[in-house]
């Protein structure tokens, strides 16, 4: 498959339609928008309404409330004019849209128009609940403005009367895939039709569609994050089913503040949401929004793991600007940063230099990364699920074990489902033994043995050009090419001041002049670090010893797609 096509990723969509998305500002005063004053009407015909409200500026949220009485069984919603501008559709019941609402019922970008929600049912990006009386809520981002200042936005509401049938419930995923540890191939970046953006591509993969595609591939588990959307969360049990239950489907999200950056969420129960109504510091809020420190302690409550998304990512709306807030102010950090987004491109080369400046500071913000597919463009080109693939060592393969594994940085980043390998272990004074993401305590004269077990992977031929490279500190201290499919490298560390270790593995880049959307940088493989910590005193024995997990000869979600590897390589 060239470079120039391809399954759609979100960097391809945004680079032909970027400006269809106006940012807000960064600072300056409060604009005049929906919730500044503006008067927004209700008209009323039996079971129809009809509102009606200026469309206002772009990079504001437009709140319609209207009245739901007793006996409504069914509440459709759709926009019949929106004078030109672009704008999204929401809803939220009668609990308010208050931010962090459970009252929130879904919400689409401008790829639909119309939605329907019951207790049993609800359309795409919806969740079906019961049908309580109150006063609900109509909310529409606006991300591009009308071309008329005048022009007005109309939705109408349609209440459906009736007998209120019994309201759907949905499980916890708390199935425990494989219950030993290891290490394990997973896709923390994935899109289903209940994206609007994504359904509107054709061909985005179902959770099912996920589960079967994993199994393909060699993957061993995929985070579900649609934008600002969790009804794909609701059935994953029975997704997981169709890959014979050896897939593990997470429910997650893509927190999508359209106009100040994403982030993507790993491990929602169904029915959760995170609000992503955020502005940065400098930029004033209006009603129902917080600043994006509200957002990072919410999901640290939940116990779910959020990462940054594409933080440089080209295209207005799509990089994250709370960069600066999290320079300053630890609670404005989310666990991770998804510096490596498809194929590694400028954008991410970029934002590795941002998670490095933070690693310098001592934030210990994991470094992940995960296709962001969004559609596999036709049935025969296979879906490009596991560009990157994040692999994580947990202690068995579920939500939990994932998640923990996570957040403790036990992972590094991989191109491809067969790619390249780099395990970091390293020893330390006093018996101390680590790997990947854990500390070695020590004296500024204690020293640290790292080692860096290698492996090619099935995607780099035997004359390929492939270099190791350790990095203390920002600094190259090592590059070592790697000759054969598999090396052991080593490196003797001063503990120093402290600070970190990390890997990277090191290929030729594949560039197209006239596309820079299909190149691809040279870098197959990233770990997260290994830190050093000073205790002011040497350990004198007494040091914990951590052991390393030894990695397995061959994946085993590969074991079964050995045609997936490239004859001749030793695994």
């Amino acid at each position: 498959m060239g470079r120039s096509g391809g399954p759609l990723s979100r960097r391809r969509l945004l680079a032909a339609s970027a400006t269809l998305v106006a940012a807000a500002p960064l600072a300056g005063p409060p604009l005049a928008g929906p919730s500044i004053g503006w008067r927004a009407s209700a008209q009323v015909d039996g079971d129809r309404i009809e509102l009606r409200t200026p469309v206002g500026p772009p990079g504001f949220y437009v709140y319609l409330p209207f009245e739901v009485p007793a006996g409504v069984n069914r509440i459709d919603g759709r926009i019949i004019d929106k004078g030109g501008a672009t704008v999204g559709l929401g809803l939220f019941d009668q609990r308010g849209p208050q931010h962090q609402s459970p009252g929130f019922r879904g919400v689409f970008g401008g790829e639909l128009a119309e939605f329907s929600v019951a207790a049993d049912r609800a359309s795409r990006s919806f969740i079906p609940g019961t049908i309580e009386p109150g006063t609900w809520t109509v909310f529409v981002p606006v991300f591009q403005p009308a071309p008329n200042p005048t022009a007005e936005l109309v939705i109408e509401i349609v209440l459906h009367r009736g007998d209120q049938p019994p309201a759907l419930s949905f499980a916890a995923v708390d199935l425990v895939v494989r219950d030993t540890a290891g290490w394990y191939r997973g896709d923390l970046h994935c899109h289903t039709p209940e994206s609007s953006d994504a359904w509107g591509s054709g061909t985005a993969m179902t959770p099912a569609q996920w589960a079967q595609e994993c199994r393909r591939v060699g993957l061993d588990f995929a985070s579900m994050t649609d934008h600002n959307a969790v009804s794909q969360n609701l059935w994953l049990p029975r997704d997981m089913a169709t890959a014979d239950d050896e897939v593990l489907l997470i429910g997650g999200e893509e927190m999508t503040n359209w106009f100040h950056g994403h982030a993507t969420v790993t491990g929602l129960e169904p029915g959760e949401w995170l609000d992503w109504r955020s502005r940065p510091a400098g930029v004033p809020l209006q009603d129902h929004e917080a600043r994006i420190t509200e957002f990072v302690a919410t999901a640290r409550e939940m116990g779910v793991f959020t990462s940054a998304a594409h933080p440089l990512g080209p295209g207005v709306g799509l990089p994250w600007t709370f960069i600066l807030e999290g320079q300053a102010d630890p609670a404005a950090i989310p666990d991770g940063l998804e510096v490596w987004t498809g194929d590694l491109q400028p954008d991410d080369q970029a934002s590795i230099a941002i998670w490095e400046t933070l690693l310098l500071q001592g934030r210990r913000v994991v470094a992940n990364g995960g296709s962001d597919l969004h559609g596999t463009v036709n049935a025969t080109q296979p879906a490009a699920a596991g560009t990157p693939t994040t692999v994580v060592w947990a202690e068995m393969l579920s939500v939990e074990g994932i998640v923990a594994g996570l957040k403790a940085g036990r992972c590094f980043i991989t191109r491809a489902p067969n790619g390249g390998e780099v395990y970091l272990t390293a020893t330390g004074p006093g018996g101390q033994r680590t790997f990947t993401g854990g500390t070695i305590v020590g004296a500024p004269t204690d020293t640290v043995e790292v080692q860096a077990l290698v492996r090619r992977g099935s995607l780099l031929a035997d004359a390929a050009a492939v270099a190791l490279v350790l990095i203390v500190n920002g600094v190259p201290a090592l590059t070592q090419p790697i000759a054969g499919q598999e090396a052991t490298v080593s490196l003797t560390v001063p503990v120093g001041a402290g600070g970190y270790v990390r890997a990277e593995l090191q290929a030729e880049p594949e560039l197209v002049p006239d596309n820079p959307t299909g190149s691809r940088m040279g870098t197959e493989v990233i770990t997260n670090p290994i830190w050093f910590t000073v205790d002011g005193e040497p350990l004198a024995g007494d040091g914990v010893e951590e052991e390393a997990p030894p990695p397995e000869s061959t994946p085993r979600r590969l074991r079964g797609h050995q045609a997936l590897l490239d004859p001749g390589v030793a695994r």
